[in-house]
């Protein structure tokens, strides 16, 4: 039996993390804008559909969906929106640069990140995200942001330090390897 690596945890838990983060963020924000009487069931069939496609469709018949609301865009389009209707919630503009990082399209994530820490400069989850977004490049200077945004959420988040001294010493490495 091999034995998982804590690197191999690590990945796993980001990725359910990412999942589970944008799929409460799509929720949240159709609930947002429903009654309160509405927003009694959480989850309801429709949001389900939304997230996750028709439960109908299977492999060998393709699902009769809409393209813009079902896809993938479709989605990125609908949370572009809600973060253009709703610019103070960091929230979801956190979702939506992570999304864009997902999709690789690390430039608009980085944009958005950036801006969002101008914003936001004393949000311990925008360093971090904003650093795990710039750790994943070879540029030597984006790596020594990143590392130093590490600190600044640790400063500011005391508890997230294991988790940030562990992403620094991934990019000391990669620093390391780039000196040689």
């Amino acid at each position: 039996m091999k034995i998982i690596t804590q690197r191999a945890w690590t990945i796993v838990g980001a990725a359910a993390l990412l999942a589970v983060t944008f799929t409460l963020g799509y929720v949240v924000g159709n609930n947002s804008q429903k009654s309160p009487v509405e927003t009694t069931n959480i989850l309801s069939a429709t949001d389900m559909e939304h997230a996750f496609g028709s439960a109908k469709s299977s492999v060998h018949e393709p699902a009769m969906q809409e393209p813009s609301v079902m896809s993938l865009g479709g989605l990125v389009a609908g949370l572009e929106k809600k973060v253009a209707a709703n610019p103070e919630n960091i929230d979801q503009q956190l979702l939506l640069a992570q999304t864009y990082k997902e999709l690789d399209n690390r430039s608009k994530s980085l944009n958005l990140l950036h801006s969002l820490n101008k914003q936001a400069p004393k949000n311990a989850q925008v360093k971090i995200t904003l650093a795990t977004v710039l750790m994943t490049g070879d540029d030597k200077q984006e790596l020594k942001e990143a590392s130093q945004l590490f600190d600044e959420a640790i400063k500011l988040k005391p508890e997230v330090a294991s988790m940030a001294r562990l992403y620094q010493g991934e990019i000391k490495v990669k620093l390391d390897n780039m000196a040689k």
